[in-house]
């Protein structure tokens, strides 16, 4: 076989592999993800839950998503696994990032770790944490007690 037949062959064999990557999503990375797939795979780990929305953070590594009964579904990525959870009001601490629209998110279970969720948007990061704490009305130290009441 001649040199010039070799590179073809090697070319020719290179651009199929590269195209079968590609089409296989080996080349996709976890910004590529949508809220269907989130919607998918929650629905894998949790098939009896029913998801009324999905927001994700800014680089697509974690979903929050907000069920029908009161709490929250989460999925996180860690290196090439999905880790899916449910979680209660009150099985979560939080409190917004400086400076970002986010929350850190401290878990009172031991197998999750948390940290800072950063999203697209504060109006996001603001819709998550009343998920995770279950109510629209949360208090404030900061806020005034109304008249003759004390502050919760």
């Amino acid at each position: 076989m001649s040199l010039g037949a070799l590179i073809v062959v090697v070319a020719f064999a290179v651009t199929l592999l590269i195209g079968v990557v590609h089409y296989t999503g080996g080349s996709r990375t976890e910004k590529d993800r949508d809220h269907g797939e989130v919607i998918l795979e929650f629905a894998r780990a949790y098939p009896g839950e029913a998801i009324r929305s999905v927001t994700m953070t800014r680089d697509g590594n974690a979903s929050f998503l907000r069920l029908a009964d009161g709490k929250t579904g989460f999925i996180q990525t860690m290196g090439r696994h999905q880790v899916a959870r449910l979680i209660l009001p009150g099985d979560v601490s939080v409190r917004p990032v400086d400076d970002q629209p986010g929350l850190h998110i401290e878990f009172h279970e031991s197998t999750l770790k948390g940290g800072d969720y950063i999203f697209a948007s504060a109006e996001d990061a603001a819709e998550v944490s009343l998920w995770l704490c279950g109510s629209f009305a949360l208090a404030s130290s900061d806020l005034d007690a109304p008249e003759g009441g004390t502050n919760a």
